[in-house]
């Protein structure tokens, strides 16, 4: 519980209050700045102090990272944040993990524990390393990025499915790559770079647009398109990529860019026909009537699959997003092609036009997975990334790169 009633009032109100009424409608850069929703913090606001207050110091947050050095396997639950880095350090030093894409439990320290959907799962057996190097190794890990292991003697679950189920899926090491130069937003590449590089410890190879005809992309198995301008001729090169299994990821106009360009068969919402005649404005007015069509930056709700695997790690279905775009995804003809949509009464904080909240944010889906031959494409009509300040949503970014190589979307 924070107080509202002390000096820094004031940042306690910049983290977590919202707004609906502006006295301005046209916006440069964003009008939203709750930091609780960046940070995807569940809170709610309180009138009275609870009868009853403990205390939370900072030793409290820390998790046991102690890691037992006999196990049939290791287990870590999905909802971590850091996870997606633990990944990849052990991939890195050769130990291939798996992910469960199913929810289980089992016996941890003489207790009965339950995993998530995404949890992470080591069998000890299947590993160039001794079990001792393992155990060192998550041990060390463990502690970098204080994180829970947990280690179980059976691979058979007291309920859900068990340790060496075809649930469990090996994870690849990511190949990836990020297209980037003249016609690329340059603050979107630089926000993958620096997620990766500073939280996950994980390369991503950067391709610029000129050299794009000289380069094969058959070495890389995850491509990153952040929002901007591309070439015709590059989507006939995509398609062929993507259907040999690979992953393609599209943020923001690059994802509006793959439909009108039939990299996908997916489309986007239109805007209504305008009527024939039109009401006269002042000239002088233009800029307002203009501006405050576009979205300089607010949160909206969406409503996220928790059993597909861009929404492994997540507790809560309805999302916090933020928008600074007007891509307007229309949700699949295939019903499990959609990750994630809007909430009916999606609006959550920011400045957002009454046309925009009735004519495209209730109709329209945040983020969708359309199949390309055995690959994908990962449409994203949000920057999950933005700013590196959006915590809540790089995992669903991070999901992207690390699961789409397991996400085959059915026929229906």
């Amino acid at each position: 519980m924070i107080k509202t009633d002390q000096p820094q009032y004031r940042i306690v109100q910049t983290a977590f209050e919202t707004y609906e009424k502006y006295r301005d409608s046209v916006y440069y850069d964003a009008s939203a700045w709750s930091l609780a929703n960046f940070y995807q913090l569940n809170y709610r606001p309180l009138t009275k102090l609870p009868s009853k207050l403990t205390t939370v110091l900072s030793e409290d947050l820390k998790a046991n990272t102690k890691v037992s050095e006999k196990a049939y396997a290791y287990v870590i639950d999905a909802l971590d944040y850091n996870l997606p880095a633990l990944t990849y350090a052990l991939q890195k030093e050769g130990v291939v993990p798996m992910v469960a894409t199913k929810p289980f439990e089992v016996m941890t320290d003489g207790k009965k524990k339950a995993f998530n959907y995404g949890s992470l799962i080591i069998p000890v057996s299947l590993q160039k390393k001794s079990p001792q190097e393992l155990a060192a190794l998550l041990q060390k890990e463990a502690t970098r990025l204080n994180i829970e292991v947990s280690a179980t003697s059976t691979g058979w679950s007291s309920s859900g499915v068990d340790l060496g189920s075809r649930f469990m899926r090996p994870l690849k090491t990511p190949k990836a790559a990020m297209l980037i130069g003249t016609g690329t937003r340059s603050s979107e590449s630089g926000e993958i770079w620096h997620l990766l590089d500073t939280r996950v410890g994980m390369p991503i190879t950067k391709l610029p647009l000129r050299n794009l005809s000289r380069v094969s992309l058959d070495k890389y198995t995850e491509l990153v398109l952040v929002s901007g301008t591309y070439p015709e001729s590059l989507a006939t090169k995509l398609k062929e990529w993507v259907s040999k299994g690979n992953t393609l990821i599209t943020i923001g106009s690059a994802s509006s860019w793959a439909i009108d360009k039939k990299v996908v068969d997916e489309k986007l919402i239109e805007a209504p026909e305008a009527p024939e005649t039109v009401e006269s404005l002042p000239y002088v007015e233009s800029g307002e009537h203009i501006g405050r069509e576009s979205i300089g930056g607010v949160f909206v709700n969406a409503e996220l699959d928790l059993t597909h695997p861009l929404g492994f790690g997540y507790s809560r279905s309805v999302l916090p997003i933020y928008k600074n775009n007007t891509v307007w995804l229309a949700p699949s003809k295939n019903a499990y092609s959609t990750a994630a949509k809007y909430t009916a009464d999606a609006h959550l904080d920011g400045y957002i036009s009454e046309k925009n909240k009735r004519e495209f944010l209730g109709k329209s889906a945040s983020v969708i997975v359309s199949p390309i031959g055995s690959g994908r494409v990962i449409l994203f009509a949000d920057d999950p990334n933005f700013r590196g300040t959006t915590y809540g949503t790089n995992r669903l970014f991070l999901n992207a790169l690390f699961l789409g190589q397991h996400i085959n979307v059915p026929k229906g």
